[in-house]
């Protein structure tokens, strides 16, 4: 029997092919921000582009650890050789993770400017009057849950776009307004500020994260809709799907927590992952060779067209 590649066997496919989608989404997100950075006045307020960049590094730069470190033990033993460069690639990219700091204050970081961003709608209070007025929000959000797509899941339901915006809109959202409530009542309690942020830092880390992810979620869609019609738009789309339902599957303990999903809905988008991935498997070359990294770059045994068919 001949060997089977191991992108065939579907443990591989969950191993390797979200983080290609992911790859994507960070490419749109990444350039995005870098062109609104150029473009911004001289002078002009730089705390939403400080704490995209910071949030997205974070991102990226653990994205790319992960990544190559699952890539290496998928090819087995060829994956360590040097010849194959995985190994030196890793070497750099634990580089790369503390460049500008490490990646859990720059998460920090994003989170607590996205607390501070409310002063200027709620201009006329201090900090923590602020967090008071986002913590009476946190009734709103439970009325918000529609039980109707709680329960929805179908295939076109769980491949809708729109869908997967509301899902991680709404995450981040709730994830806000329950760190404001709890930093509040700290405070509220006699605690000092400094000592009410330590104690609800894993809270502003899942804050941080949560924003990341919408944050790419929002430049893919963006990305698929500048495209004209036709192939290559719709298997954007299917990959952008991929992003965010395998981003919404690792997360479903929250989604489950929060009521957002169902057990059967949770069932539901584990099987839509894996009949996304069985689409997309033979495409997983021309996804890969969609980046241009030139062949002198990549320079491995491993990485020719011959090795991974």
């Amino acid at each position: 029997r001949a060997e089977v590649p191991v992108l065939d066997y579907l443990s591989h496919q969950r191993r390797l092919l979200p983080r290609v989608a992911t790859c994507y989404g960070l490419n749109f997100a990444l350039h995005g921000l870098a062109q609104r950075y150029g473009e911004r006045p001289e002078g002009a307020d730089a705390q939403d582009i400080e704490a995209e960049a910071a949030a997205l590094k974070a991102m990226s730069t653990a994205h790319a650890t992960r990544s190559i470190q699952e890539s290496r033990e998928a090819c087995g033993g060829e994956g360590y050789r040097a010849e194959n460069r995985l190994a030196l690639l890793k070497a750099d990219s634990d580089i790369f993770t503390t460049f500008e700091g490490d990646n859990t204050v720059l998460r920090l970081q994003a989170a607590k400017s996205l607390l501070s961003g409310y002063r200027q709608e709620f201009s006329h209070l201090d900090f923590f009057g602020l967090l008071g007025k986002l913590a009476e929000r946190v009734e709103v959000r439970f009325g918000e849950v529609n039980p109707i797509t709680r329960h929805q899941n179908d295939t076109r339901h769980l491949l809708d776009p729109s869908v997967h915006a509301e899902l991680f809109r709404d995450r981040e959202r709730s994830l806000l307004i329950s760190a404001a409530r709890r930093l509040k009542g700290r405070v509220d309690g006699g605690m000092d500020s400094f000592a009410a942020f330590i104690e609800v830092q894993d809270h502003l880390l899942t804050l941080a994260d949560a924003y990341a992810q919408r944050l790419v979620l929002e430049s893919f869609q963006a990305a698929i809709e500048a495209e004209p019609g036709g192939g290559q738009q719709a298997l954007l789309g299917q990959v952008c799907a991929l992003y965010a339902l395998w981003h919404i599957e690792q997360d479903r303990g929250w989604f489950l927590e929060q009521r957002y999903i169902n057990a059967t809905k949770a069932k539901a988008i584990r099987t839509a992952v894996n009949a996304l991935l069985g689409q997309l498997r033979p495409h997983a070359v021309s996804l890969v060779d969609g980046f241009g990294i030139p062949d002198q770059l990549l320079a491995a045994p491993i990485g020719i067209a011959e090795a991974v068919g």
